[in-house]
């Protein structure tokens, strides 16, 4: 029991680091320009979600109880954008399109991880809420 523990912990951390890589090629391979040259386009709302979803990131990798919470709310944000944003058209063969499908196959992992396996009583709060 204790080695699958431990195995679910480095997968868990395997996942949160190859998501970070996979975020780092989708900013990259943008079409649109990530960071605009003209100060007035900055897009504060796009700041704070990377600042979400790193320290959700952050806090998944220790374990605490918050970590779970803030991954899940990242996710579900992301959906909510992904469904009610302008829709963008991506050339079926575009690498963009792959490295987006894979960011959402990690998330899930993730997601299934921290709630359906005997790794999600390591997330327990003081108060037991989760």
């Amino acid at each position: 029991m204790a080695d699958d523990i431990i195995l679910q912990k480095r997968t868990l951390r395997v996942l949160i680091i190859s998501v970070l890589l996979v975020t780092l090629c989708l900013i990259f391979l943008n079409p649109d320009l990530a960071i605009p040259s003209d100060p007035s386009q900055v897009d504060y709302f796009g700041i704070l979600a990377v600042l979400f979803f790193l320290v959700s990131l952050v806090l998944l990798f220790i374990f605490h109880f918050w970590g779970k919470i803030f991954f899940t709310l990242y996710v579900l944000e992301g959906l909510v954008v992904r469904w009610y944003g302008p829709e963008y058209i991506e050339p079926a063969d575009s690498i963009f399109l792959l490295f987006t499908y894979l960011e959402g196959m990690i998330e899930g992992a993730i997601l299934v991880l921290i709630f359906l396996t005997p790794m999600k009583n390591l997330f327990k709060s003081v108060k037991g809420y989760l």
